[in-house]
């Protein structure tokens, strides 16, 4: 699609700035409600971000398996990020029980299948639920699956006391709350060597996969973020172009990558507390393996 003067304004009646909205437009092919979504993501926002740039992964040697789509590939997938999420982490719990490390399981061909079974999972679910809303939350998908036998997320056992909500924050006061801090408690709350946490940022969702305490000793031990979304933009050097996988080291490095998805949105001066919170709140759903 073509950027419009049409398209502009409606961005800016929204509040965006001209100069991010055209870049979001660009980015987005001309296409408003990506280019929206985009911007409300916190990647680019009407305030700044602080991305904490001073802190980058180039240094270390990430592996990366990427697929050939995304979720944008199929038209229906546009809203899909969450049923995927669960889909992929279904899929990755299910067969980790039987593996030494995420690397000998997670590749094209599961990131693939997992997208075109996660939209077909969005699709069916969606058409059931009549509320007009288009990105359905985790506990929706769930509460949507129950009973039904062709809706099969059996592996995926919700951690007790999740969700669990935390903030993005530079500050001191917030820590207990931030993503290193909330999945370091994932891995300490479960027994099994990995866990799958689904991390949701209004409008967007992304999967992780983490070692708990009794695997991380493991050389072979890795931090795995899943996306099905696109960063031709982000996460240099590898800029994935499809859906993806990257390992990582350690935790920390995990949460460097996830930092950069998921900046800080900063709203300048005179913006009420609460605010901030809200445009920088984020959850958590820690999943082991059901074994029912």
């Amino acid at each position: 699609m073509a950027l419009t003067d049409e398209s502009l304004s409606l961005l800016a009646s929204m509040g965006f700035d001209s100069r991010t909205s055209q870049q979001a437009l660009q980015m987005c092919e001309g296409n408003v409600e990506r280019a929206v979504e985009l911007l409300l993501s916190g990647n680019m926002t009407m305030g700044s971000t602080n991305t904490n740039s001073s802190v980058t992964n180039n240094s270390l040697q990430l592996s990366l398996v990427q697929s050939g789509i995304s979720q944008y590939s199929n038209p229906l997938g546009r809203s899909a990020c969450t049923a995927i999420a669960l889909t992929l982490a279904n899929n990755c719990i299910a067969q980790l029980g039987n593996a030494s490390s995420p690397e000998s399981v997670v590749d094209d061909k599961l990131l693939s299948t997992s997208i075109n079974n996660g939209i077909k999972l969005y699709s069916e679910l969606s058409g059931n639920h009549g509320n007009g809303v288009e990105h359905s939350s985790v506990e929706d998908i769930l509460s949507a699956c129950l009973g039904r036998d062709s809706v099969n997320l059996s592996f995926l056992k919700l951690l007790p006391s999740s969700p669990r909500q935390g903030i993005l924050s530079n500050s001191s006061s917030n820590q207990h709350m931030s993503l290193e801090a909330l999945l370091t408690q994932c891995q300490m709350d479960s027994s099994e060597a990995y866990i799958a946490v689904v991390i949701t940022k209004n409008p967007e969702t992304v999967l992780v996969i983490i070692p708990t305490q009794s695997a991380s000793t493991n050389v072979d031990a890795k931090f795995v973020l899943i996306d099905s979304h696109p960063r031709p933009q982000q996460l240099a050097p590898h800029f994935p172009t499809g859906s993806y996988a990257l390992f990582h080291p350690t935790l920390s490095s995990l949460v460097v990558s996830l930092r950069e998805i998921f900046p800080i949105t900063e709203l300048g001066d005179g913006i009420p507390e609460l605010m901030q919170m809200m445009y920088n709140s984020f959850d958590i759903y820690p999943f082991q393996i059901s074994r029912r």
